[in-house]
């Protein structure tokens, strides 16, 4: 790093990327760990009548976890590359959202590799995170985002999809070769996987046109920014779950059998409130504060949700209908989203619950954790803020 590149860097309002070298290097032990896959699992012959989607779960879970730790990996050194081409005047230091976008992604892969190292190990093996786990968090800029961590999302979900590409090729040649014909269900899997790839390299390809557009300079509106930036996460989004797709398939059906999107949906502005319950979204919406706690939340979350949650809401509508579930009150922080009471014996979630118990799942920054009372929660009064050294585990009292 040169005196100049530190000058201009002063001038910018950039920040040392120098923090961000030792993640960087230890990035090698990614590849000792897909060496380990290659040789344990993939160079390894199916038993006879197997096809790869019949992989010891342990196995695909490994996989799973291995692609979480290099697509992770893979678009945080992606951001650092491009912004080094993009903008050589300042090599050595980064945009403040590029360097909190690539610390929080670094920071994430040692226990991801971690994961897969156990799962590779233990036939018996059980994550402690439900998969498909979605991509996060997102770091947003102060107003406008920079056009170099623009392209530099840009660049990562260019090179995402094609490592991505090549696993599927590999996926599919090993099906062709295992001499088993894929029962029904994988080929329902297969479509489901090349229509969210055409989404997300759609997502791409249209982007590339408002990156020119911004790229031109000019008098280019804020939205446009953001338009162009969140189209580029969801791509990056669909890769990082479709990754995932094609270690472990059955993923896809644990997502999908309820009817419900597999990569989870981005959520526009004017739907912030959708999973508030109705008497919080009365008392809450257009005041000062209840608008500056959900957009908190909906930015801590990219304002996309995840496939858990879908999948969550789907079956909470549908125990409504069939009058086994109700709402018996609201969640005191953010979402404010409705605290349920089972009026029969339900599965929520995989989660078996008796007649009579409480439950909401905690969604904020994708934690989604299934909360259950004993059987009912504690109640407090009115709406409090969420804070991070932890969440308020009760509802508001009055309904």
């Amino acid at each position: 790093m040169s005196f100049s590149n530190a000058f201009f860097a002063f001038l910018k309002g950039e920040t040392s990327q120098a923090e961000l070298d030792a993640y960087r290097h230890a990035m090698k032990h990614i590849n000792d760990l897909e060496a380990a896959i290659q040789s344990q699992v993939l160079n390894r012959p199916l038993d006879p009548g197997a096809g790869p989607w019949s992989r010891p779960k342990h196995q695909q879970q490994a996989m799973a976890f291995t692609w979480i730790a290099r697509a992770l990996a893979t678009i945080a050194t992606t951001l650092l590359d491009s912004d080094a081409r993009e903008d050589p005047d300042t090599v050595g230091y980064l945009p403040l959202v590029t360097f909190g976008q690539v610390k929080a992604l670094y920071a994430q892969v040692p226990q991801f590799v971690q994961a897969a190292w156990e799962a590779l190990a233990n036939p018996r093996y059980q994550a402690s995170r439900p998969l498909p786990l979605p991509l996060g968090p997102r770091i947003e800029a102060e107003g406008k985002c920079p056009l170099v961590h623009l392209k530099g999302i840009h660049a990562a979900a260019q090179v995402l999809d094609g490592i991505g590409q090549q696993r599927l090729g590999v996926y599919l040649q090993s099906i062709q070769t295992c001499g088993v014909t894929p029962p029904d269900d994988v080929k329902g899997y297969l479509s489901d996987l090349a229509q969210m790839w055409a989404r997300a390299q759609s997502k791409v390809a249209f982007s590339t046109q408002q990156l020119m557009a911004v790229s031109m300079g000019g008098n280019v509106p804020l939205s446009t920014h953001e338009e162009a930036e969140n189209r580029l996460w969801d791509a990056l989004a669909d890769h990082f779950l479709v990754g995932q797709f094609i270690a472990m398939p059955e993923l896809l059906h644990s997502s999908a059998m309820v009817g419900v999107n597999a990569t989870g949906r981005t959520i526009p502005h004017e739907e912030r409130w959708f999973l508030s319950e109705p008497d919080a979204v009365r008392d809450l919406k257009n005041t000062k504060f209840g608008e500056q706690e959900i957009r908190e939340f909906w930015v801590r979350k990219a304002w996309r949700t995840t496939p858990r949650e879908e999948r969550y809401l789907a079956q909470c509508a549908a125990l409504r209908k069939e009058g086994a579930i109700s709402v018996v009150s609201r969640w005191s922080t953010c979402p404010f989203d409705p605290v349920y009471q089972t009026l029969a014996p339900v599965n929520i979630l995989d989660t078996p619950m008796d007649r009579g118990t409480e439950f909401h799942l905690h969604m904020d920054e994708n934690e989604d954790e299934l909360q259950v009372g004993t059987p009912r929660f504690r109640r407090t009064t009115g709406y409090q803020e969420e804070h991070e050294e932890g969440h308020v585990s009760d509802p508001s009292g009055h309904h």
